[in-house]
């Protein structure tokens, strides 16, 4: 894993548009992306939407007696994302294609899915300090400590693992708009078995994870600007506006000006 770059912050909109108190700490080290946390407000059942961004989340739901933790694969659409009963959430996102699991999971559970795991599974009686710390920055500090311990005890990457990273880190930094051929023509192995290399760690396909890189990529940019959505469709590599704005809906459930209406009004 390289550990020292970060390549994409994958966006949740509807967490920052559907929850309360959200606030946010970036931590690009160790395949994560950033921290966040939420509060669910008074309602006692919440459900939000989760979008594809090709990352692992773990979050663990925070009550008064107990600590549920959860973790998520991506989506492989907008998918509604359960988020349980209690009032505090302190989320990790990774970065897409990155967070080594422990060995009790794989990716198989986890792809379009959210799974009750022990949060201790991260590191010895992780979900008991993490409750126990006042914020968000306590909370982090918490998990990087698990985390870093967790991560520098594995064995040496094999050569599939190295492909493989290879392989998430060449599509993120293209932003999702690179070839089979042209990762096959890098790298020297067939596309065939990039494709199976690639789907056994990650339980998607190249294809697949450059698509949501490439959602991914767009939403950086409507975040951040009012680009034309002709030039925007250039910009993150798809074939034209009419290509760009049905994939956003299928993956966001809404369209693009239903989004930015949406951002407006927060």
């Amino acid at each position: 894993m390289q550990k020292e770059n970060i390549i994409i912050n994958p966006c949740q909109p509807y967490v920052e548009l559907g929850v309360d108190n959200v606030s946010r700490l970036d931590m690009p080290k160790l395949g994560i992306s950033h921290f966040y946390e939420f509060s669910l407000g008074n309602k006692l059942l919440h459900e939000l939407k989760a979008v594809p961004d090709g990352s692992i989340d773990l979050l663990f739901n925070i009550g008064r007696n107990r600590v549920i933790t959860f973790i998520s694969g991506t989506v492989f659409g907008v998918k509604k994302w359960e988020l349980g009963d209690v009032g505090l959430c302190f989320g990790v996102r990774f970065q897409p294609g990155q967070g080594i699991l422990p060995r009790e999971l794989s990716m198989d559970m986890l792809v379009n899915d959210d799974l009750e795991i022990d949060g201790n599974l991260f590191g010895k009686n992780l979900t008991e300090r993490i409750a126990m710390a006042t914020d968000i920055k306590s909370r982090s500090v918490i998990f990087m400590e698990a985390y870093r311990d967790f991560v520098y005890g594995r064995p040496d990457l094999s050569d599939k693992e190295m492909i493989n990273e290879y392989l998430v880190n060449r599509i993120t930094r293209a932003n999702g708009h690179i070839s089979i051929s042209e990762l096959q023509e890098e790298t020297n192995y067939s596309a065939c078995y990039l494709r199976r290399v690639f789907k056994n760690y990650n339980s998607i396909s190249p294809k697949q994870f450059a698509r949501y890189i490439r959602f991914q990529t767009l939403l950086d940019k409507l975040n951040t600007n009012n680009t034309r959505y002709d030039e925007l469709a250039l910009d993150c590599g798809y074939f034209d506006e009419a290509h760009m704005m049905k994939e956003f809906k299928s993956y966001a459930g809404l369209t693009l000006e239903q989004y930015r209406k949406m951002q407006r009004r927060i």
